[in-house]
């Protein structure tokens, strides 16, 4: 039970809106005259916070998934809850009503963009615009197979974000050590993730694994010339330059 308040305390945060669900489910529970309501927005949340807090429904989620029980908390309809039961609390004075919960709402939240973690989306995607444009690049065209590209990693984790029609021969499981998926550092990133990076030990590679395009960090030191290893400069994007590997050809469709 202990490791269930602890995990439910790291889920809050330092944040009210847990606070405020409970306390919004606790005015419904009084106040709402709807079946259909209850069953949807307040039985349903408090089975789904009875069960996450019962000690042998977690000991059955660590068998299927250990280490994801956090994740039920997901399935409580937080916002839902609180948004209902505020207007409900209102009632008729809409006015004053909507600007005393947005007032609150504002006085128990954080200005998300104080966090070094997030910046302001450069493009409807929310991923950096040069992913999109190297990934645009790079593209097949209606009538060719998806193509591999080797990516730094720092713009691993967007590809897949935006097309799979440009895969990876690794993606984030290289980066994520901490979430112990065992898997063995992939010979291509064992050397993108050096520096200098050994272009002479990287091109074969880049043919046994069928890799068409090699992306290159600018500012990140090379051991070679890519040009001297039999690659050809596709097109340069912002810090990043772009190289073909002729020595895979990109396939026509079927």
């Amino acid at each position: 039970m202990r490791e269930i308040l602890e995990i439910f305390q790291s889920y809050c945060g330092s944040g009210w809106y847990p606070v405020l669900f409970f306390g919004a489910l606790g005015y419904l529970l009084a106040a709402e005259k709807s079946r259909r309501v209850r069953v949807v927005l307040l039985y349903t949340s408090l089975l789904i916070a009875a069960l996450f807090f019962f000690p042998p429904f977690k000991r059955v989620m660590d068998i299927l998934d250990e280490g994801t029980y956090y994740r039920v908390l997901w399935l409580l309809p937080m916002t839902v809850v609180i948004a209902y039961a505020g207007l409900k609390l209102a009632g008729r004075h809409y006015r004053i009503g909507f600007a005393v919960l947005a007032l609150l709402f504002i006085l128990s939240g954080r200005y998300a963009y104080k966090s070094i973690h997030i910046t302001k989306a450069q493009n409807r995607y929310h991923i950096p615009d040069v992913v999109i444009a190297i990934c645009n690049e790079i593209m097949p065209k209606e009538d060719e197979e998806r193509v591999w590209a080797v990516f730094p990693e720092e713009l691993i984790y967007f590809v897949r974000q935006y097309s799979s029609e440009v895969q990876m021969p690794y993606g984030r499981e290289m980066l994520e050590a901490q979430w112990e998926w065992n898997w063995d550092t992939h010979p291509l990133y064992a050397i993108m993730r050096e520096e200098p990076i050994d272009i002479a030990a990287l091109v074969p590679l880049l043919t046994d694994y069928h890799v068409q395009y090699l992306v290159l960090n600018r500012n990140i030191e090379l051991l070679g010339r890519p040009e001297e290893n039999g690659l050809v400069k596709h097109v340069s994007v912002e810090a990043y330059d772009v190289y073909r590997n002729p020595a895979v050809e990109i396939y026509k469709k079927q």
